[in-house]
């Protein structure tokens, strides 16, 4: 892994596994949804590229947060589920959608 930090502080490796942008939002609708397949996240993430998407994924991937499951293999169609590791952010989640309804601009 390569560390965008370079801190030897957990806080910065966690950033370093799931800070880049759409990751967070891409774990949401895992956590709400359960396994999605691409095309899934792709329509409800409208603006991320699918190379950006493909991206976080991968990473997602390669670090044990999410796992791939290939269902069929003509066309070659997967989806995306979290593992046992990744189920573990589920607090940090929570956390930060309580954070955000209490602190949304329109909430003043």
């Amino acid at each position: 892994m390569v560390k965008s930090y370079d801190l030897e502080c957990p806080v910065a490796f966690t950033l370093d596994v799931i800070g880049e942008r759409w990751t967070i939002l891409i774990l949401r609708d895992l956590f709400l949804k359960g396994p999605r397949r691409f095309q899934d996240l792709q329509e409800n993430l409208p603006t991320v590229s699918p190379n950006t998407l493909t991206a976080r994924l991968e990473g997602l991937v390669k670090n044990g947060i999410v796992e791939k499951e290939v269902y069929q293999t003509n066309p070659k169609r997967a989806r995306y589920r979290l593992t046992p590791k990744g189920e573990t952010l589920g607090p940090v989640m929570l956390a930060l959608r309580a954070w955000g309804n209490t602190h949304r601009p329109d909430s003043d």
